[in-house]
């Protein structure tokens, strides 16, 4: 005797009809009738009697009904009480993330959909830069973070994944970057104008110095913005030329048109010019809940990979 056949009794005998039964049990009426009878065949006596007022219990059918009841109650009391044991009922979640709208992993989404599978779980989300939190993570006030560096550029002891590396590219007006055609040098690129730098300490920053300094320059920024969104606007509007995440361009390109300013998006001949992202986590002290977010982020990541291929 199967808890789902018991399912499909209950409701035939709470409805006394097969058709809204199946309706409510989103079963096709042939898979229920069939259920129904491989129950009554189990237990050796008809249950219902099909007539012109629908399905009514048979003594045997009456027989089962508060047994079927109790059965079905104790098994979803367990599986909330499991649930519940398991930290994806109640409890709460630390979460670092990176400006979502320079990450090439839909964090937003992901946070929207874990939330609707799990409402009890309260999360509390914050927006640092990637050393912070990643250093948060080791300390333990953080339960995982998605940061911008790479699984080389950690802190020790901590364990991650890798989900995304987004090339960097470079954007600016069109009449600041006086007719550049993509792949060009972050050398081509600083000659443009003044630099619009991201904040320090980010993950961004950390990559796009980098960058730089393989170019064998140093650059001076003048603008640093704690905000992504920021550093593209202020380029679009020719206030200088700006290095970012492609997949930065492609989030904000809407709110970029409204400028109403032509621009242009250059990809970089530095192969190295990349943006990585990653969730980084300490293992052995990782919830159920916090377990599955980073297999929400994994599963994401993999997926969006086989869409490239």
């Amino acid at each position: 005797m199967e808890i789902r056949h018991l399912r499909y009794f209950l409701a035939v005998a709470e409805l006394r009809n097969f058709t809204k039964a199946a309706e409510a049990s989103f079963v096709a009426q042939s898979a229920l009738s069939q259920q129904i009878s491989r129950l009554e065949h189990e237990l050796g006596a008809p249950l219902f009697v099909r007539g012109k007022r629908g399905a009514e219990l048979t003594p045997a059918g009456e027989l089962l009904l508060p047994h079927a009841r109790r059965l079905v109650t104790d098994e979803a009391l367990a599986r909330a009480e499991m649930r519940s044991y398991l930290g994806l009922e109640k409890g709460r979640l630390n979460i670092g993330l990176i400006q979502t709208a320079a990450s090439a992993v839909d964090v937003a989404g992901l946070v929207a959909e874990f939330y609707a599978r799990h409402p009890g779980i309260e999360l509390h989300i914050v927006n640092q830069s990637s050393t912070e939190m990643a250093e948060n993570v080791r300390r333990g006030t953080l339960d995982l973070a998605l940061v911008g560096i790479g699984q080389d550029e950690l802190p020790a002891g901590l364990d991650s994944r890798p989900l995304a590396v987004d090339p960097l590219v470079a954007v600016a007006a069109e009449r600041t970057a006086d007719g550049l055609v993509g792949p060009v040098s972050v050398a081509q690129v600083l000659a443009c104008g003044p630099f619009i730098q991201f904040a320090p300490g980010t993950g961004l920053r950390k990559h796009v110095d980098a960058a730089v300094r393989r170019a064998g320059l140093e650059a001076a920024s003048s603008f640093e913005l704690a905000q992504a969104a920021d550093m593209l606007l202020f380029a679009v509007l020719g206030l200088g030329v700006t290095i970012v995440p492609r997949a930065l361009t492609v989030t904000l390109a809407a709110q970029l048109a409204v400028a109403g300013q032509p621009y242009v998006i250059l990809g970089l001949t530095d192969p190295l010019a990349v943006h990585p992202v990653t969730v980084v986590y300490h293992a052995a002290r990782l919830s159920a809940a916090a377990r599955e977010f980073v297999g929400l982020l994994t599963q994401a990541a993999i997926h969006k990979q086989k869409r490239s291929l």
